[in-house]
């Protein structure tokens, strides 16, 4: 049960606050037509939040914004509802707490009117198939004159009323409502999957495709094939990786030779460089031998005439020149020989020299050469077993890897052409699985909802006796059997539906009232029941009918409704008749001239 009192409802009017008391256990407003009382009921549940009721009019051009008092378990609380800026404020007088939310959510944000419901103490549910809303919950809590004798639960939507009186009688079970979603998703599954088999398998008939057997021995061959080609592949890549590595062996040792070549060949061009001083060095020694030879030569000859020179005579040696006595001749004539002769040595010491650089010279050059002639054997032995053993191997390697590339695209090709096959294999077991899960899903469904509707009978039968006892003595002469659907919770007066009862003036009425008195009660009565302990019935007695018959009627009714009243719930009530004596209850009496709204204006053309 969820404990909620209304106490006052308030009118911003030419910017003045008024309104009217609701504070009481049974709160009567004795009224007629033209007073305000329905505009007072929707008003209040608009204050709220509630989305499918819409001000009169005369009352929007007057009104600003609306107030309400009403006292949940969580403290008393005052809700505003500004109608020109379309958002309600919740103000908690004990805390001080603020919240202010739009009338209508945008945006998945949360509206007042789900804020109201949370504060009522009912979960705010929202499902696939409907929701928990304000409107929903105010059809179980306020009967409209608009629709007392007309319909049940009024202009409710169903998929949302079903939902909330799912959630506000404990009957919502996540669990089965899953499994029937499940159920339902797998039956659609297994539907599209069998519908696909057999379009697959008429095309397949259609195209003239071949049969699984000859795809298979293709298959099987081409594997073989790839195996064989593969095999090969492999075989003279691990003859080519051993030979890879001799022609290694060997290209190092054919690097080594070259290096040695081109040493030889440049110790060769350093010995011939050695060479060049020496005979160098060898012109020098034969230019000095040769001018000491000149110098140590006797001149019989003039320089310079050339002709022959006379003998003088005279003390002494003469000069062979001039033929002058000349003392020194003999000595000077032997320096002469020795410088000749130091010459000579000079010179056959740089020939032994040159002779030696030579013979050195050209023992660097064989050795260059023999060097040449191994490194040029060696790229031979390399090139010709490159040639041998490797090029053959590469190229049955290629041939082999294009076979192995030939068979292995013959081999997707056969798969290609059995994608169909395989695909409408992959049907049929997709077929056969998502039928087993279906049944599966069909089965667990089916336990869930026998457990849930065992649930939900038996919260009916619980309702049923309410109602029953509440209905009956209402039309004791006209009803003999009263009842709540455990499928839909509609009620039944003599096992007939609402839409068969309207065929019977007042019975819509009264189930009506009846339906609205169990759903109190049980809120006061019953375990898990998330009801506001609070009832707003809105002229609910004007389609009974006139007459001894109906005045008849309209007194069990309120005797009903009378009775109904507790200590721990609260009744509104708006109706021109007179009331049994009830105790606590509040009575004030209004008409067009003293309408329910206080500082209204009463003319004819401003009338809420």
């Amino acid at each position: 049960m969820t404990q909620c009192s209304w106490l006052k409802q308030e009118f911003l009017i030419d910017g003045e606050w008024d309104g009217v008391s609701l504070d009481a256990r049974f709160r009567h407003f004795k009224a007629g037509i033209g007073a305000g009382c329905s505009t007072l009921g929707d008003a209040f549940w608009i204050t709220l939040g509630a989305v499918s009721l819409q001000l009169l009019p005369a009352a929007t051009e007057q009104v600003q914004a609306m107030r309400a008092t009403v006292a949940f378990e969580s403290g008393l609380w005052i809700i505003t509802h500004d109608l020109l800026e379309q958002e309600v404020s919740f103000l908690n007088t004990t805390t001080g707490l603020v919240e202010t939310f739009p009338l209508v959510s945008e945006g998945g944000e949360r509206s007042a009117g789900s804020y109201s419901v949370e504060l009522m103490g009912i979960p705010v549910v929202e499902t696939a198939r409907g929701n928990v809303t304000l409107d929903s919950v105010m059809a179980l809590c306020y009967l409209q004159q608009v629709h007392a004798s007309h319909t049940v639960y009024g202009s409710a939507n169903a998929n949302d009323l079903a939902v909330t009186i799912e959630v506000c009688f404990n009957l919502l079970d996540e669990q089965a409502a899953k499994l029937k979603a499940q159920c339902t998703s797998a039956k659609r599954s297994a539907s599209t999957a069998a519908t696909a088999l057999k379009k697959a398998r008429e095309q397949r008939i259609a195209d003239g495709l071949p049969v699984s057997t000859d795809l298979d021995a293709d298959e099987a061959r081409l594997a073989k094939d790839l195996d064989s080609a593969n095999a090969e592949v492999r075989r003279l890549e691990t003859e080519l990786e051993t030979h890879q590595a001799l022609l290694a062996v060997r290209t190092s040792e054919q690097a080594r030779v070259l290096q040695a070549a081109a040493d030889a060949g440049a110790a060769a061009d350093r010995a011939q460089q050695a060479l060049a001083p020496l005979y160098e060095a060898r012109g020098q020694a034969r230019a000095a031998l040769a001018q000491a030879r000149q110098d140590a030569r006797k001149h019989t000859h003039c320089p310079v005439c050339e002709q022959l020179l006379k003998q003088a005579t005279g003390p002494g040696p003469a000069c062979y020149l001039c033929q002058q006595p000349y003392a020194g001749h003999s000595q000077r004539q032997a320096r002469k020989e020795e410088r000749v002769a130091v010459a000579q040595a000079a010179l056959a010491a740089v020939e032994t020299n040159l002779k030696t650089g030579q013979q050195q010279a050209q023992q660097t050059i064989d050795l260059r050469t023999a060097r040449a002639q191994a490194a040029h054997k060696a790229v031979g032995r390399t090139d010709a077993y490159r040639a041998a053993e490797i090029t053959p191997r590469e190229k049955a390697k290629s041939r082999a890897t294009a076979t192995a590339a030939e068979t292995r695209a013959a081999l997707a090709a056969v798969k290609d052409r059995r994608k169909e096959l395989t695909r409408l294999n992959d049907l049929e077991r997709r077929c056969e699985q998502a039928a087993a899960a279906a049944e599966q899903a069909r089965l667990a469904w089916a336990m869930a909802e026998g457990d849930a509707q065992h649930v939900r009978e038996r919260m009916a039968k619980d309702l049923s006796v309410i109602f029953a006892e509440t209905v009956i003595p209402m039309a004791p002469d006209k009803i003999r059997s009263a009842s709540i659907d455990p499928k839909t919770f509609m009620p039944k007066l003599n096992n007939r539906t609402p839409k068969q009862l309207a065929r019977s003036a007042g019975m819509i009425n009264i189930a009506n009232n009846g339906l609205h008195l169990t759903f109190l009660k049980a809120a006061c009565a019953l375990p898990n029941v998330r009801l506001p302990r609070a009832l707003w019935l809105d002229s609910p007695l004007d389609g009974l009918g006139g007459g001894r018959e109906g005045a008849l009627l309209v007194s069990r009714v309120l005797q009903a409704v009378t009775a109904t009243a507790d200590d721990d719930a609260q009744i509104v009530l708006a109706t021109a008749y007179d009331l049994p004596p009830v105790a606590g209850a509040l009575t004030t009496e209004h008409d067009s001239h003293h309408p329910v709204v206080p500082h209204a204006r009463t003319a004819a053309d401003d009338a809420l």
